[in-house]
């Protein structure tokens, strides 16, 4: 097992630090004490070094940002925005339409109003 400078891990027996010379990391033997630990305490764990060797993990407090990002709901998929997008506009096209519609009842009680003028004056 090999365990990361940030607490996070990888098994398989196949892997030694030397699988990843780009990063800090520490080797655990796998099925041992402390690996077990790690995986029951990640990702809520910190991690003890003394000399340059991982020698415990001990339990820690989720962060604000942790308990926030639990209780957050799921990113919206490309598929909801969209959807979301087409209801605002679809719900502006209906605002439109209502707009167009009382013009064009003023326009005809305008209309009305001029005919039945039309008529009182004798014209028609």
């Amino acid at each position: 097992m090999i365990v990361f400078e940030d607490g996070n891990y990888e098994t398989g027996s196949w892997l030694t630090a030397a699988s990843y010379p780009e990063r800090v990391c520490y080797e655990v033997e796998e099925g041992s004490e402390l690996a077990t630990k790690i995986i029951s305490l990640y990702p809520y764990c910190t991690l003890n070094i003394v000399g340059g060797q991982l020698i415990d993990v001990t339990q820690r407090e989720k962060t604000l940002a942790e308990i926030v990002a639990e209780n957050s709901p799921p990113p919206k998929t490309a598929e909801q925005l969209q959807f979301e997008q087409l209801e605002s506009e679809n719900a502006l096209m209906a605002l439109d339409l209502i707009d167009t519609q009382i013009a064009l009842e003023q326009t005809q009680s305008e209309q009305a109003a001029l005919l039945l003028a039309l008529i009182d004056g004798g014209v028609l």
